[in-house]
C-alpha cells in the first residue's frame, strides 16, 4: 500500500495554526525548502499518522489534527479521514473505492460494515480512540488491516541526530527485540538481522559501505573496551556494540570511535537492509538526509538509498537543505514547500508541471530551483501574462 496524497491542518482558526495541503506523494520523493518551511513537521505528521493506524499511539494523546489521506492499495483508492479537537475523536471516515466501510461522529458513534453480515451496524468506540484500530479483525472488519499493515511499516530517521551511535545492546535472557521503527535500536537491529537473514543481510550492509568509498572488511558486534558499565540489578549483562574493519586499518574502529558521518550512514543503511527483508515495508522517512557527509559519499547514499527503494516495494519519502543531494535527486521526485504564516503549500511535478519544466531550459542546477525561487518568480510571470 502507499500513501498517494496528505492533507493535514491544526488548530485552523488560531494564530498558531498549522496546515499542509497539495502533497501527493510518488514511490520516491525529496522534501525541499528553505528553512522553515515545514519540511520535518511533514514527515513528523506522517509518521505520527503511522503511530496511530499501527495501534502505537492514540488519538487522545494529543490537543488537535485533522488528517485526510489517500492510499493506493492493490489498484483500488483508500481515503482515511479523522479529525481530533479537545484531545477527542470529533469524525472518522473510511472509505474504498467511494464505498463507506466506516464512519463515526461525536460520542465515538458510528456504522461500520460487517462482512459476515453483508450489512452496515452500529457501533460506539471510545472518543480517544482510533476505529480503525478498536473495531480490527479478521473476521468482521478484514478491510482494515491495509491501514494497520502501513502504519506497522513506517519507520521514521532523523538523519542529523546520533541514529545510535550513543546506544550499546545488552544481552539479556528473554529481553525485548530491537524494534527497527526506533532509530537508536541499530545495534539491537544489526544482531537480529544476522539472526533471521545469515550473513547475507551484513554482505548487503558491507557493499552498501564499500560503494559510498567506506572500503570494509567486515562489520562485527563487540564488546566494548573503552566503556565501563554500572548496573543495579545484581548482575553484569553482557554488551554489544558495533565495530567497523577498514582495509587499511590493522584493528577494528570500535562504535565510539567511528565518525559521526560515517556512522550515521551505516545506521541508515542497517534500518533500510532490515526494512526491506521485514514483514511490513511501506514507508520510510528520513529528515536531512546526507547531513554531515561530503559531496561525493553523500551522493553516493543518495544513489543507494534510491535504488533500494525502487528495487522494493518500499516508499521513500526523504527532506534536505543540502545542496549535494539535491543536484542528485531529479526534480520530478521533488516536493518544493513554501509556506505563509501557518499555511505550507507544496510544488511538484504534479501540481507545478509547467514550472518544472521550463526550468530544465535554464541549464542550472537544480539547487538554483530553490535558491532563485523559481517556482514563485514562474507563477509570477503567468499571472502577468494573463
Amino acid at each position: 500500500m502507499r500513501l498517494k496524497s496528505l492533507t493535514y491542518h491544526e488548530r485552523q482558526s488560531d494564530i498558531k495554526g498549522w496546515s499542509v495541503s497539495g502533497f501527493t506523494l510518488a514511490p520516491i520523493n525529496l522534501i525541499v525548502g528553505k528553512n522553515a518551511t515545514g519540511k520535518t513537521r511533514t514527515l513528523s505528521v506522517i509518521n505520527f499518522l503511522g503511530l496511530l493506524l499501527s495501534g502505537t499511539r492514540k488519538p487522545g494523546e494529543i490537543p488537535t489534527g485533522n488528517y485526510e489521506v489517500i492510499f493506493e492499495h492493490e489498484g483500488r483508492t483508500l481515503k482515511y479521514v479523522l479529525n481530533i479537537s479537545d484531545y477527542e475523536v470529533m469524525y472518522e471516515l473510511f472509505s474504498d473505492d467511494d464505498r463507506v466501510l466506516l464512519e463515526r461522529r461525536e460520542g465515538g458513534v458510528g456504522r461500520i460494515f460487517h462482512e459476515k453480515e453483508g450489512r452496515d451496524l452500529e457501533f460506539q468506540t471510545p472518543e480517544t480512540d482510533a476505529a480503525v484500530v478498536a473495531r480490527r479483525d479478521t473476521i468482521q472488519h478484514s478491510f482494515l488491516r491495509p491501514l494497520g499493515d502501513w502504519g506497522l511499516g513506517v519507520r521514521h530517521y532523523s538523519f542529523g541526530e546520533m541514529m545510535g551511535r550513543n546506544t550499546i545492546g545488552l544481552s539479556v535472557e528473554d529481553g525485548p527485540q530491537p524494534d527497527p521503527r526506533n532509530p537508536d535500536d541499530v545495534v539491537g537491529l544489526f544482531r537480529r538481522g544476522i539472526e533471521q537473514y545469515s550473513n547475507d543481510f551484513k554482505d548487503a550492509v558491507i557493499n552498501a559501505m564499500n560503494e559510498m568509498g567506506y572500503d570494509l572488511e567486515d562489520i562485527r558486534l563487540i564488546t566494548p573496551s573503552k566503556i565501563k558499565l554500572q548496573t543495579n540489578i545484581g548482575f553484569l549483562p553482557t554488551a554489544f556494540y558495533l565495530g567497523v574493519k577498514e582495509r587499511q586499518l590493522e584493528e577494528l574502529t570500535e562504535q565510539i570511535e567511528i565518525s559521526q558521518g560515517m556512522f550515521r550512514a551505516l545506521s541508515v543503511i542497517i534500518h533500510l537492509q532490515y526494512a526491506i527483508r521485514g514483514e511490513h515495508p511501506s514507508c520510510i522517512l528520513i529528515d536531512d538526509i546526507g547531513e554531515g557527509l561530503d559531496f561525493d559519499r553523500s551522493c553516493r547514499l543518495i544513489d543507494i538509498i534510491r535504488r533500494h527503494a525502487k528495487d522494493s516495494i518500499i516508499q521513500l519519502v526523504m527532506s534536505t537543505n543540502d545542496r549535494f543531494v539535491m543536484n542528485n535527486v531529479p526534480l520530478e521526485e521533488w516536493s518544493l514547500l513554501s509556506r505563509e504564516s501557518g499555511m505550507v503549500k507544496v510544488h511538484n511535478f504534479q501540481n507545478s508541471r509547467t514550472a518544472f519544466e521550463n526550468f530544465k531550459f535554464t541549464g542550472l542546477n537544480n539547487f538554483d530551483f530553490l535558491a532563485m525561487d523559481f517556482i514563485n518568480e514562474s507563477e509570477a510571470f503567468l499571472v502577468g501574462a494573463n
